[in-house]
């Protein structure tokens, strides 16, 4: 719409942003319909009351009555126009300044009808003028005050007739629209200057509640807000994420139901979650209190994040420190133990092979070689286990290298009792074979033991398969016994067993082995019964681009 057409939008200041004109056509939109409403009460009553009264007084219409209603009926006609040309944005201008000479020329008939002068409706014109200033605010009030004091002369002198007006009753009547004009402008102008300080504080609360917004969105903390009443009102997408609910879910409702466990008095705590996902996870929270504008507590304000995997990382790193100390001295204990042993051993057969010996002396120095026996194979399983071998990587296909070691194991006196269900998928894996045969050895031999400890017969299922990230997935699971929960954390440390022939060695090694490759090993209770052992194995670090020099 051009500029000369919209007073408003020429009042403003120069070229207005899109979204700032198009609140200027609202707000005009708004008083145009506004003052149509108030213009057909206004008729409505005034004048419509004026006729009626003049046709009960007579009896019957009378001719000076008819005008009255003819006003009333133009003046709804105009309205309805007024109202159809309102759904055209582009007319309100026009439509602005039509309205201001439709309630002045209202104004100057019925002035005519009843007296001109002396009529009682002179007060018309002000409330054209008052139209107009809320229409055009400045403008609206130099338009329609020129446009009413005309008016009201041209009424006056043509009612005169050949004789002149009463030139002091026309000065005053003029003079007062003019004063009237005058201090519905300044108001006008005020109550304007106030909208727009008004509308720039609300675009600067709007910016600064987005950046609020933005800014709490954008944390990766979970944030969430508690009034008085301990009811929710805020939580941000980073909370979200971590306890598997929505904001709109959680909105208003009482905390407890959700936050329970993050409401403790301790200003930073830890503590045991399980989130709506059925996760379970840990979670380091600080709760504040939120102060109002007098620092009067409005409420409470919790942070909190999730530990899960850096506590798990930590207890990994703790782990592998302690399994690396106990390594390094268990390997000069065992070289210590393995020397005066094999004397022991040696003497042993010596003294067997050149004495008579009766039958009690032959089983006790069976009894004694047999378990020298034994502690050389813990003293080498130990050696194993403290001074692993370095990885030696290079590109293999874990299958081959599982099934090499499957059929190992079928010939092992282990394996008699116990049916092994293969599951192998093609994996590529940079790995050292050698350590990843012992690594499923171990884990073969465990689970063999864990049959033979029911007395009966059992099932041991291999599978392997890629994990689609470059790495490779090892699962050996078992239906004996399985694991207790409370040996869960504790199964991969050395000479931790449950078993009367075990070492404790053969899972610490694996956990071992794993941990030099980079990878996870855990175990998983299997129902009703058995244990699942998982290796993960990471896909091989990429090699960092070279960059020459100068």
């Amino acid at each position: 719409m051009p500029a000369a057409s919209d007073p408003a939008r020429a009042l403003e200041a120069p070229a207005p942003a899109p979204g700032r004109a198009r609140a200027l056509d609202a707000s005009l939109h708004r008083r145009l319909v506004w003052l149509a409403f108030f213009r057909v009460v206004t008729v409505t009553v005034l004048l419509g009351g004026t006729a009626l009264v003049g046709w009960r007084a007579g009896g019957e219409i009378e001719r000076g009555t008819r005008p009255l209603y003819a006003t009333v009926v133009a003046t709804y006609v105009a309205s309805l126009a007024f109202a159809l040309a309102l759904r055209v944005r582009r007319w309100l201008g026009a439509v602005a300044y039509a309205q201001i000479v439709l309630d002045v020329g209202v104004a100057a008939v019925v002035v005519a009808l009843t007296g001109a002068t002396e009529s009682v409706f002179v007060f018309m014109y002000a409330l054209a003028i008052v139209n107009g200033t809320i229409l055009l605010f400045r403008r609206g009030a130099v338009v329609s005050t020129a446009l009413a004091v005309g008016a009201h002369w041209a009424v006056a002198l043509s009612a005169a007739g050949p004789r002149l007006p009463p030139l002091p009753a026309v000065f005053a009547q003029g003079a007062a629209l003019s004063a009237i004009a005058a201090l519905t402008a300044w108001l006008a102008e005020q109550l304007r200057t106030a909208d727009r300080r008004l509308a720039a504080s609300e675009d600067e609360l709007a910016a600064i509640t987005a950046l609020h917004e933005s800014i709490v969105q954008s944390v990766t903390s979970g944030l969430v807000t508690l009034d008085d009443g301990g009811r929710v009102t805020l939580l941000n997408r980073a909370g979200e994420l971590i306890l598997g609910v929505s904001a709109a879910e959680v909105r208003g409702q009482p905390a407890d139901r959700w936050f329970a466990q993050l409401r403790a008095p301790l200003s930073r705590a830890e503590t045991d979650v399980v989130n709506a996902r059925g996760e379970r996870l840990r979670l380091g929270f600080t709760t504040f209190p939120l102060l109002g504008r007098e620092g009067t507590a409005v409420g409470t304000a919790v942070i909190f994040q999730d530990l899960t995997r850096l506590r798990a990382m930590e207890e990994a790193v703790a782990r592998s420190e302690r399994l690396a100390d106990l390594g390094r001295i268990a390997a000069g204990l065992a070289h210590e133990l393995r020397n005066p042993l094999g004397a022991m051993t040696g003497a042993i057969e010596l003294l067997r092979s050149g004495v008579e010996l009766g039958p009690e002396e032959q089983r006790l120095m069976d009894i004694v070689l047999r378990e020298g026996s034994r502690l050389e194979r813990l003293i080498q399983e130990f050696l194993a286990f403290a001074r692993p071998s370095s990885v030696r990587r290079r590109q293999v296909d874990l299958a081959a290298v599982c099934a090499e070691a499957l059929d190992v194991f079928a010939h092992d006196p282990a394996a008699a009792r116990v049916r092994v269900v293969r599951a192998l998928t093609p994996a590529p894996v940079e790995c050292d074979p050698d350590q990843l045969r012992q690594v499923l050895w171990n884990l073969l031999q465990n689970a063999a033991q864990a049959i033979a400890g029911q007395g009966g017969e059992g099932q041991v299922e291999v599978a392997c398969a890629a994990d689609g990230r470059g790495g490779a997935v090892l699962s050996v699971a078992d239906d004996g016994p399985g694991v207790a929960a409370a040996d869960a954390d504790r199964i991969f440390l050395p000479f931790f067993t449950t078993k009367a022939q075990g070492t404790g060695l053969g899972l610490a090694t694996v956990h071992r082995i794993v941990d030099a490759h980079g990878g996870q090993v855990t175990v998983e209770p299997r129902h009703p019964t058995g244990a699942r052992f998982v290796v993960r194995l990471p896909a091989p670090p990429a090699a960092a681009p070279l960059r020459a020099l100068g």
